[in-house]
């Protein structure tokens, strides 16, 4: 049933007007009272206003209205029920409401709601869910902050080896360990062009910066504990460069995995991590800028190809520290005697086996390396604690044991040392090096630097010894006939250039015969000194 509209007449109407109001007493208590005011007509036409205040205590009830009205204060009770700028009101508060929900990282429309339900796994627990999403607009708001930044701050670089004293050891003798620690400070770097979730390689890097100017210095120190006790401090001779980009990821709740850091390491890219769930607490825009842009909190470097080189330098540092060679000695004062029941050529032999099949799997891995493809692991190079490298390193003490050191030495076993480039041109292929023929590798040795031309002798020897040229073809022959003239005339000048210590002559002799000869005739020496 519906009640037509209709028109009708209002024959009387009262105003009732409330107010609540305090009273205090004598005694110090306060009381709240309701005040009614309501319009009585009074006999001149005009009426009056009439108060009626609403007492329960009979105490109260008899005093004198004007005591009462003394004791009262009217407490303000006055708010606007609409006014003539609603409209304009409602949107600019609106808008003053949108802006603190967007600085207090808050905001979170439609589209936004869509995209997050669209990337959602089906079997995620609902109870998750907000949390998940707090988590998608922190990242959403770092990536978009990192894309407008110049610049950020950055922590140092850290990289630390230790070595223990022997097993050998335990108990009985020296028992120090060593400690080093290569470090840099923190830095700022400034950006160039800076791109969001862009494919390299096999991942999706959150962030990918070019570092402006392309070519970014550092430098660092190296710090020494021996025993626990401070030992040295050493400051770089010469600066390292950073790659051109670095790569950013930005964590909440869930970190790098295992997995996407193996990517990260095959890709070989400075790669910093900002842990922005690890910062607690309430953030608000401008805050969580400062902390990404300014800050170093919740900040790691999770690789840099300069660390690898680093730990290189330090374990070779390690190797010649005065500790080091104390128990290097120490052992082999041990193993002596099992040294000495085998003949120097026979632990020459097995050096030489393990060297040859150390490199040549070394170079394998790094042409599986070029032919990988997919998401898998690359095949990892074998390193210090390989069985074929711990064959070289026992019959490296067994030679020195023999009265022939400096086996070892980085020199004589690094990829591009004297050891390989003597089996490269002995083999006539690459040993530790990627490449087919001896001259080819002999063709690498003729441009190297000055540094390495002291010797240039050794291989001349060799590729007599091994008759190498028989394998050259003209042009190959007339090309090695001229460096091999730029040598002697060198030896000749007695330019100390090309003249070498004899630090390896009689292991050398030792570990390639077929050269003894020609290495005992000491050409290219350097004088003896006085």
């Amino acid at each position: 049933m519906e009640q037509p509209s209709e028109f009708i007449s209002i024959v009387n109407a009262t105003m009732h007007d409330h107010a609540t109001a305090l009273l205090t007493l004598d005694d110090g208590r306060q009381l709240l009272v309701d005040l009614t005011g309501v319009r009585e007509p009074g006999a001149d036409g005009l009426g009056h206003a009439v108060v009626t205040l609403s007492l329960s205590d009979p105490s109260l009830a008899m005093m004198d209205p004007e005591e009462i009205r003394a004791r009262l204060r009217i407490l303000p009770d006055m708010h606007w029920c609409s006014h003539w700028n609603d409209a304009s009101l409602a949107v600019e508060g609106d808008a003053v409401a949108a802006k603190a929900a967007k600085d207090a990282l808050d905001s979170w429309d439609a589209a936004d709601e869509a995209e997050f339900l669209a990337r959602l796994p089906k079997d995620v627990e609902p109870s998750l869910i907000p949390g998940l999403r707090r988590e998608t607009v922190l990242h959403r708001e770092v990536k978009a902050i990192l894309e407008s930044a110049s610049s950020i701050a950055t922590p140092g670089l850290e990289v630390v080896v230790e070595r223990d004293p022997p097993d050998e050891f335990a108990g009985e003798w020296e028992t120090a360990s060593i400690r080093k620690m290569w470090m840099t400070g923190p830095r700022q770097l400034d950006f160039g062009d800076v791109r969001l979730e862009k494919k390299v390689a096999s991942i999706v890097p959150d962030v990918i910066a070019d570092l402006n100017p392309g070519k970014v210095h550092g430098w660092g120190g190296t710090m020494t504990w021996v025993a626990g006790d401070f030992d040295e401090d050493e400051e770089d001779t010469y600066p390292f460069t950073w790659p051109a980009a670095i790569l950013v990821e930005v964590t909440v709740t869930h970190g790098i995995d295992d997995e996407k850091l193996r990517r990260i390491r095959d890709l070989d890219m400075p790669t910093l991590e900002i842990d922005i769930g690890s910062l607690g607490g309430t953030v608000t825009r401008e805050n969580l800028r400062d902390l990404v842009v300014n800050q170093l909190l919740g900040k790691r470097w999770v690789h840099h190809p300069v660390l690898r080189a680093k730990r290189r330098v330090l374990e070779s540092a390690i190797d010649e520290h005065p500790v080091t060679l104390r128990y290097r000695e120490r052992l082999l004062e041990l193993r002596r005697p099992a040294y000495l029941a085998q003949p120097a050529a026979y632990w020459a032999a097995r050096y030489i086996s393990a060297m040859t099949s150390f490199h040549d799997a070394n170079v394998g891995i790094k042409r599986a390396g070029r032919k990988h493809v997919g998401n898998g692991p690359k095949p990892q190079f074998l390193g210090s604690d390989s069985e074929l490298w711990q064959q070289v390193e026992e019959a490296s003490e067994a030679l020195a044991a023999h009265g022939l050191p400096g086996a070892l030495d980085r020199m004589m076993v690094d990829e591009s040392g004297m050891v390989t480039r003597i089996l490269s041109i002995q083999q006539n292929r690459g040993v530790g090096y990627d490449m087919n023929t001896g001259y080819q590798v002999l063709n690498a040795i003729m441009q190297s630097g000055p540094d390495n031309k002291r010797w240039h002798t050794i291989y001349t020897m060799a590729v007599k010894a091994y008759g190498l040229e028989a394998h050259f073809t003209k042009a190959q022959a007339d090309s090695y006939a001229r460096w091999r003239q730029s040598i002697i005339d060198g030896v000749d000048l007695q330019d100390v250039t090309y003249l070498r210590p004899s630090t390896y002559d009689k292991v050398l002799g030792v570990l390639f015969p077929e050269m003894a000869r020609g290495i005992a005739k000491k050409y290219g020496l350097q004088p003896e000194p006085l």
